[in-house]
C-alpha cells in the first residue's frame, strides 16, 4: 500500500463527521474558556503574574516531594476504600488472616511503581503465600472446573467494577478502541504538532509569559511523572489485591462448586431431613441436645409456638425428628434429638448429627448440677473440629430451662421477677458457665406461664450469621468428600455416550444409504 493510499484512508477516517462532531463537543468548552481566560489575564496586565504564580506553585510541590523523601513514614493504603479489594464476609478467621497479611505486602511492595515486567513474578509470589498460608498446597494445586469458575467470577467482578467506575465503558465499542489503539501513532504525532504549535504562537504573542510557562512546563513535567508513578502504583497494587482475592477462593476450596451447583447439592443432601420431617425442607438446621428430661421437646414447642413434639417426663424423642420452623423470617429445620444418657453409641450418633448441624441449641436443666455428661459430649465436639480446621464450627446457645423449679412462689405477677429472684437465676447461670466452655446460657421457663423466650429467640437471631456460614461450608466440603469413584465412573461413561454418539453420528452422515461412502469429500447432508 502506497504512502499515498495510508494518508488518505487516515484523513478519511478522522473526518468522518461523527468522530469529529465527538471530538469537538468535547474540546470546545474547554479551549474556549482557556482562550477566554487569557484574553482576559492580558486584558488587565495579569498574564505574566499568573504565570509566575503557576511556576511558582509547580515549584513548592516539587521542594514539599524532596522534603517528603527525607522523612520516611509508614504510607497509608494506596486504594481508597471504595476502590480496595475488601476480604468477603463468608470467609473463615484462617482466610481473612491469610488475605490480611498479603495485602500489607503488597502494599509494600507497590509503595513505588515496579516496572510492569516484574509484573507476573509479583503475581506468583501473591499465589505462593496465600496457597502456603491455606495449609501449605502448591500454585498449581486446583482442577481445571476450579480454574474456569475462577475465570467466571473473577470476570463478573471486573464487569462490575468497571460499570461502576469507568466513564462511556458502555458506550464505546470495541471498534472504537481498536481504531484509537491501532492509530495510535499518528494521533500522538498529531498531539505533538499541535503542541508544537500552540508553543510557538505563544512565545510570539508574549514572549515573558511563554518563558515563564515554559519554565512552569519544566517543573511540573516532574510532578506529572511522580503522580503517573504514583497511580501506577495503585493499578498494581489493585491488580495484586484482586489477585490475591481469587487466590483466597481458589486455595480455599470455594471455587470447587458454583453457587447454582450448591443449592442442587444442598437440595439432595435434604433428603435425609425429608424423611424425618412432618413439613417442607428448610435451609438452616438447628439440633436440639441435652440430657434426658431436660425440656428439649418443651423448649421446640415453645420456640414453635404449637404442640409439635410430644413432652412427657420420659424420653419421647426416638432418634431424630425435624420439624419445619423460622427464625425472624429464616425457614429453618428444628431436629429434636433424643436425650444423653450416658452410653457410647448414644453419644456417638449426637457427634455425628452435631457434625451436620448449622446451628446447635443446648438445653440444659438449670435445677439439675450433675453435667459430666453434657460436658463429655462438648469435649469431643470441640476435639472433632480442631481436628478439621477446614470446617467452620456450628455456633452452640445454651438454654437454662426449668427456671421455675429454682424459685419458690412461682409465678409472679405480671412474670417479673424480684430482686432475690434475680440473683438466684443469675447464680444458676454462672454455675451452668463455669461447668460448661460455652456462653452463658438463657434462662428461660418453656411451659405456661412462659418466661424470657422473647431472649432466647433474640439470642437465635444473633447467632444466624454464623449458622449461614457454617452451613455454606458445610455443603462445600460434603459435596467435595462425596465426590468419589462411583461418580467418576458415571462421568466417564457419560462422556463415553456423547463421545460415541457424536462419531456415530457423523460417521453415519458420511456414509451413503446402501452403505457405500460417498466418492468425495462433501458431506451430502
Amino acid at each position: 500500500m502506497s504512502p499515498a493510499s495510508t494518508s488518505a484512508r487516515l484523513r478519511r477516517a478522522l473526518l468522518r463527521w461523527d468522530r469529529l462532531l465527538v471530538l469537538t463537543a468535547a474540546a470546545l468548552p474547554t479551549l474556549v474558556s482557556a482562550v477566554l481566560g487569557f484574553l482576559w489575564l492580558g486584558e488587565r496586565g495579569l498574564l505574566l503574574p499568573f504565570a509566575g504564580g503557576c511556576a511558582a506553585l509547580a515549584a513548592l510541590v516539587a521542594g514539599a516531594r524532596v522534603l517528603a523523601r527525607w522523612r520516611p513514614v509508614t504510607a497509608p493504603s494506596a486504594l481508597s476504600p471504595d476502590l480496595a479489594v475488601a476480604p468477603d464476609p463468608d470467609w473463615s478467621e484462617r482466610e481473612t488472616a491469610v488475605f490480611g497479611r498479603v495485602r500489607a505486602r503488597i502494599e509494600a511492595r507497590t509503595a513505588e511503581a515496579q516496572p510492569w515486567n516484574r509484573m507476573p513474578d509479583l503475581v506468583m509470589e501473591v499465589l505462593r503465600e496465600v496457597a502456603t498460608g491455606l495449609g501449605g498446597r502448591g500454585v498449581l494445586d486446583f482442577t481445571l472446573p476450579e480454574a474456569l469458575l475462577l475465570v467466571e467470577r473473577t470476570a463478573s467482578r471486573y464487569r462490575a467494577r468497571m460499570r461502576r467506575h469507568v466513564p462511556f465503558v458502555d458506550r464505546v465499542s470495541i471498534r472504537t478502541i481498536e481504531w484509537a489503539w491501532t492509530r495510535r501513532r499518528a494521533l500522538h504525532q498529531g498531539y505533538t504538532w499541535a503542541s508544537a504549535a500552540h508553543r510557538l504562537a505563544r512565545i510570539a504573542s508574549n514572549p515573558p509569559a511563554a518563558i515563564l510557562r515554559e519554565v512552569e512546563g519544566l517543573v511540573a513535567g516532574g510532578n506529572a511523572g511522580w503522580l503517573g508513578g504514583q497511580m501506577q502504583g495503585v493499578a498494581q497494587a489493585l491488580l495484586l489485591e484482586e489477585v490475591a482475592h481469587a487466590a483466597v477462593e481458589l486455595y480455599g476450596g470455594r471455587l470447587r462448586f458454583s453457587d447454582a451447583e450448591l443449592l442442587e447439592l444442598g437440595l439432595a443432601g435434604a433428603d435425609l431431613d425429608r424423611a424425618r420431617l412432618v413439613a417442607p425442607d428448610a435451609p438452616l438446621r438447628v439440633l436440639l441436645v441435652g440430657q434426658t428430661g431436660a425440656g428439649k421437646s418443651t423448649m421446640l414447642n415453645a420456640l414453635l409456638g404449637a404442640d409439635h413434639a410430644e413432652t412427657d417426663a420420659a424420653p419421647t424423642t426416638p432418634g431424630f425428628v425435624a420439624h419445619e420452623g423460622e427464625i425472624d423470617g429464616l425457614p429453618c429445620f428444628l431436629v429434636d434429638s433424643a436425650g444423653l444418657d450416658g452410653g457410647e453409641a448414644g453419644l456417638d450418633t449426637l457427634l455425628a448429627e452435631m457434625e451436620r448441624a448449622d446451628l446447635i441449641l443446648w438445653v440444659l436443666r438449670a435445677n439439675r448440677p450433675g453435667r459430666a455428661v453434657d460436658q463429655r459430649l462438648l469435649r469431643r465436639f470441640q476435639a472433632a473440629f480442631d481436628a478439621t480446621p477446614e470446617r467452620q464450627r456450628p455456633e452452640i446457645v445454651a438454654v437454662a430451662t426449668g427456671v421455675d423449679r429454682l424459685l419458690p412462689g412461682w409465678p409472679f405477677p405480671e412474670n417479673l421477677l424480684p430482686p432475690e429472684a434475680q440473683v438466684r437465676v443469675a447464680e444458676a447461670v454462672q454455675a451452668i458457665g463455669a461447668d460448661l466452655d460455652v456462653r452463658l446460657p438463657v434462662p428461660v421457663c418453656a411451659i405456661a406461664p412462659e418466661w424470657n423466650i422473647e431472649a432466647l429467640r433474640t439470642a437465635l437471631i444473633a447467632a444466624l450469621p454464623r449458622a449461614i456460614k457454617a452451613q455454606r461450608n458445610r455443603r462445600r466440603l460434603e459435596a467435595t468428600q462425596g465426590s468419589g469413584l462411583r461418580q467418576e465412573v458415571g462421568r466417564a461413561g457419560r462422556g463415553l455416550v456423547l463421545g460415541a454418539e457424536t462419531l456415530g453420528g457423523r460417521l453415519l452422515r458420511r456414509v451413503r444409504p446402501g452403505g457405500e461412502r460417498p466418492r468425495g469429500s462433501t458431506d451430502p447432508a
